[in-house]
């Protein structure tokens, strides 16, 4: 199996580096100026925005009609459907606004990506909860190992449904982050690259969250040659790791949802080892997905976050 290479990293994260959902149709626009947002919806917007950060020059067409988006997302147009529903049924149906409808769609923000940077391969969107993340770059590594395409971006956008926000207004303890971050990968080894994926595992667990007998072939190999750890606390697999790695996971208030490793994936990137896991955990999946990933030791970020 080839390795696919990450290049460049692109991110909209709500809450970081002064990027308000006020601040997401003035953005969209400075990076899609012939592109107006007036009826796409914040998911679609977070999720461009972070895919124009990561796309650093115009591709020529040979190129394009290869070049595939995989994303994640564990609620996806969540609030998009529902609000949609709701005028529907509660004022009639002709008084929804047909605009609107799109944004319903599953896969709405991915289409509209390709559209808009003219990507004319597979695209695809993942919603495998918590997981989605790391899912998403686990599928672009067996896609462009199967021959699917050649180039990708990849990544995951999650913007809060109102129904999860209103349960958790009395934990302020726990809060979920909002968000896009999009990778652009090129199948095989190359020279400028962030870091490469080389393997990906994912396990569905037993309903009570134990662990299926008969995976430890396949899990335990995933550890030759691992410096580094990133994922999250209280894993069922914890007892199962190996002991004296490096272990990095995200801040314990913060639930990254469809964003799940996206700060272990970072702090990989800015690390110095050489070869790490990256894992994410959905318990409402009964899910733990992890990707094995190299870097050059002492590597040092070359993407760009469009700030």
């Amino acid at each position: 199996m080839r390795p696919l290479t990450i290049h460049r990293k692109g991110e909209a994260i709500l809450g970081r580096d002064g990027l308000a959902l006020e601040a997401l149709p003035l953005e969209f626009q400075r990076i899609f100026p012939d592109v107006s947002p007036k009826y796409i919806d914040n998911l679609s917007l977070l999720a461009a925005i972070a895919a124009g950060r990561a796309m650093d020059k115009p591709l020529e067409e040979n190129i394009r009609k290869d070049f595939a988006v995989i994303m994640g997302s564990a609620f996806g147009s969540l609030d998009s459907v529902v609000d949609f529903d709701a005028q529907a049924l509660q004022k009639g149906p002709n008084t929804v606004n047909p605009m609107d409808f799109p944004n319903t769609v599953a896969n709405a923000a991915g289409s509209r990506i390709g559209i808009w940077l003219q990507l004319k391969g597979p695209n695809v969107m993942l919603t495998n909860g918590e997981t989605s993340f790391i899912d998403a770059i686990g599928f672009a590594w067996e896609g462009s190992n199967s021959g699917l395409f050649e180039h990708c971006l990849v990544g995951a956008v999650e913007k809060l449904p109102a129904f999860l926000k209103s349960l958790a207004a009395g934990s302020p303890s726990e809060a979920g982050r909002e968000g896009a971050c999009f990778l652009l990968a090129s199948a095989g080894p190359k020279e400028d690259s962030l870091f490469q994926v080389v393997d990906y595992f994912a396990l569905q667990l037993n309903p009570d969250l134990s662990v299926p007998k008969g995976f430890k072939g396949r899990f335990e190999g995933l550890w030759d040659g691992v410096e580094w750890l990133g994922c999250p606390e209280t894993t069922p697999l914890d007892p199962l790791f190996p002991r004296g790695l490096i272990r990095t996971s995200p801040p314990s208030p913060v639930r990254e949802l469809g964003l799940g490793g996206l700060e272990s994936l970072i702090a990989f990137i800015s690390g110095t080892a050489s070869c790490g896991i990256v894992g994410a955990f959905s318990k409402s999946e009964r899910k733990v997905s992890f990707i094995k990933i190299n870097k050059k030791k002492g590597a040092v970020e070359n993407g760009s976050n469009g700030n």
